[in-house]
């Protein structure tokens, strides 16, 4: 007699497992799934009554999507999304496409249902192994500046305060480029990243440097940038600014020069620098 309701409370706890902690990631940011094998049903994740079971988490298609391999390593887009708004059944449609073939694939997906979906049949998976690594710029090839004063001002509070964990007062005038912004431009446009897997992507990174009150430019450290791959771009862009030529007016406060932050903002487009400003 008291089998059944032991079985029945286990298979309760494991439902609610399932729903309180979701997926597996392969990493803290959640832009990869942990699969751990491939179906071998024809019909899983091609069919509308066999979609894949991710889940509400809203990060949890990117993810497993993320997570694909293709025998050939080509690289897979989304081409479509479409949500069933209208029955409100939690199905989407994912139509990927492929860099290489003209050919495309649909998946199906359900976002109100959760369990450790495998990767459809003709793929394969990712693994840590297959994660990309993240490379920063060496932290002793930083040029260094030091300030004139024990008081340093900032360009730009917004940005650097989060950096830094307090603000600054803002100079009566900023540090600027001697040549111009336009010749600060055309040297950053003629040293573009040069990753063929940016064709198409754009993304922010904020570079912040203090010029001091001689107009060295130096302590370069990025302020903003995305996660993942994105760190390793910002930290190319670190290194592009790191020997940009020392060409700086000081900030002035009240006529006097003095030590300031100094922030580059790039808009990059493809791996092109030429969208950058400052203050």
């Amino acid at each position: 007699m008291t089998i059944i309701p032991k079985i029945m409370f286990l298979s309760a706890f494991l439902c609610l497992s399932s729903f309180l902690f979701g997926q597996d990631y392969l990493d803290k940011d959640k832009r990869f799934m942990k699969l751990t094998s491939v179906s071998s049903d024809k019909k899983y994740g091609y069919t509308l009554k066999k979609p894949i079971q991710v889940g509400s988490d809203e990060k949890a298609i990117g993810a497993y999507l993320n997570s694909l391999k293709v025998a050939d390593e080509d690289r897979l887009h989304i081409g479509d999304m479409k949500f069933d708004y209208k029955n409100k059944t939690g199905l989407i449609m994912v139509v990927l496409t492929y860099e290489k073939k003209e050919e495309s694939t649909t998946l199906y997906f359900l976002t109100t249902k959760f369990s450790q979906p495998p990767a459809p049949l003709n793929f394969m998976f990712k693994t840590k192994d297959d994660l990309p690594k993240v490379v920063l710029f060496p932290s002793e090839k930083i040029k260094k500046t030091v300030p004139c004063n024990e008081k340093i001002w900032t360009a730009d509070n917004f940005l650097l305060e989060e950096k830094l964990g307090f603000s600054l007062d803002l100079p009566t005038t900023n540090a600027s480029y001697k040549k111009g912004k336009e010749a600060l431009k055309a040297y950053f446009a003629a040293h573009p990243l040069t990753d063929p897997k940016l064709e198409g992507s754009v993304f922010r990174v904020a570079i912040a440097f203090v010029v001091n009150c001689k107009g060295a430019a130096g302590n370069f450290m990025v302020v903003t940038q995305g996660r993942g791959p994105l760190v390793t771009y910002g930290n190319q862009i670190l290194g592009i600014v790191n020997d940009m030529p020392q060409e700086w007016e000081p900030a002035t406060n009240d006529g006097e020069a003095v030590d300031s932050y100094q922030i580059l903002s790039f808009m990059v487009t493809s791996g092109t620098l030429d969208k950058v400003s400052y203050k």
